[in-house]
């Protein structure tokens, strides 16, 4: 089970946690997890999807967990001026733009509530449907599709002052 569903399960965690030695522990945890727990597993639904809402619980419970570092720790809240890369035809320029966008779509996407990150990076990284993330997170399909919809008109509505820079590649 473990050569079979581990690299689609690290791209999964990677996806959540958006970091790999985050995704990489969580991994661990949820074969360790399973493991200990093989006897619960009634073969109904897929290892795969079983998989997933293990490692999607366990994600659940670490971001806790630093939520609530993060609220007892002090912050300093920094400002960096961000230069917009020149739309250019060399191949140089074209891909600092490319860079450029990427970095802005990351940080859209980070900046989406929790809930519609997730719904959203489990439907178009993944590639889930709605009724298999509603599933992994045990919320309703039309919530899932909700959320769904919701973090595409979210990041829709931040990415649009990009669009003269994209319409240069």
């Amino acid at each position: 089970m473990f050569e079979e569903h581990r690299d689609s399960l690290f791209r999964f965690l990677y996806r959540l946690t958006r970091n790999a030695p985050d995704a990489e522990d969580l991994l661990q945890e949820t074969f360790l997890a399973v493991w200990r727990k093989r006897d619960r597993f009634e073969g109904r639904g897929s290892a795969g999807a079983y998989l997933r809402r293990t490692a999607y619980r366990l994600f659940l419970n670490a971001r806790e967990r630093t939520n609530r570092r993060a609220a007892l720790a002090p912050t300093t809240v920094g400002t960096e001026a961000c230069d917009v890369p020149g739309d250019g035809g060399d191949e140089h320029e074209r891909r600092e733009v490319i860079g450029f966008l990427a970095g802005r779509i990351r940080e859209a996407l980070d900046g989406l509530p929790d809930a519609a990150r997730e719904a959203f990076v489990m439907f178009r990284y993944e590639g889930l449907t709605c009724a298999q993330i509603a599933a992994v997170t045990g919320a309703p399909v039309k919530t899932v599709e909700t959320r769904v919809g919701r973090a595409t008109a979210l990041l829709a509505a931040r990415l649009r002052p990009l669009q003269h820079h994209m319409s240069h590649l």
